[in-house]
């Protein structure tokens, strides 16, 4: 995947609801585009800088900076926007108005389809076309198909556009983060590999939604 037209594409992460796996989805978003070939900027917004003491040691293959990095955004091929959480409304349409694609990570229970809910109101009622948008159903716990196939039921239900890669839950993500790597290495755990394979998907999907192709 190449730049085009000398602007790099744009995508952004939004969550009203914490501990969703924002950062996590970043993170990995951003490696896999810079796997494919993409020279990336991850701006990180949030409050708790996560995303920035992760590649604190350096093992990350991107760039990792505060949002004023973004002036710098025309040096890279694609920037990836790990946004505030909790964002006000003014700032998540702006969001919204300036990236090619914003995805919205939430879990799939009752807590986080309220705050995607109340998050796409927003956007809706800003006129923003929802083939800008998508759920990204994360944290999804072993043995959980049902709450699965019930939080895509309402997704569906309420016309919110939604992934069809999911991304389990695993203390994986939790040890890449503590030693600033990326899941994939992660030794130790049998599931880190395939954890990397659900978020390459996962960005296969967005890059198509903004027209591209990894």
């Amino acid at each position: 995947m190449t730049r085009s037209q000398n602007r790099p594409l744009v995508l952004a992460l939004a969550s009203l609801k914490g501990g969703v796996g924002k950062t996590t989805s970043a993170v990995h978003i951003a490696a896999h585009l810079t796997q494919a070939g993409c020279t990336v900027l991850l701006a990180d917004g949030d409050r708790i800088r996560t995303a920035t003491a992760w590649g604190r040691g350096g093992a990350l293959p991107f760039t990792v900076g505060g949002m004023a990095s973004l002036s710098q955004a025309g040096k890279y091929d694609a920037v990836v926007i790990d946004s505030r959480g909790g964002l006000e409304d003014v700032d998540l349409i702006d969001l919204a108005e300036s990236c090619a694609a914003l995805i919205l990570p939430s879990t799939p229970d009752l807590g986080g389809m309220d705050g995607m809910a109340q998050t796409v109101e927003v956007l809706r009622s800003a006129g923003i076309p929802n083939d800008r948008y998508a759920a990204l159903l994360t944290m999804v716990r072993p043995g959980s198909e049902r709450k699965l196939t019930e939080a895509r039921a309402a997704l569906e239900d309420a016309g919110i556009p939604a992934l069809a890669q999911t991304v389990r839950l695993s203390e994986a993500f939790r040890d890449a983060n503590n030693g600033g790597v990326l899941v994939r290495d992660v030794r130790g755990n049998s599931l880190a590999k395939g954890l990397w394979a659900e978020y390459g998907r996962v960005t296969g999907e967005i890059v198509a939604m903004t027209g591209g192709k990894l």
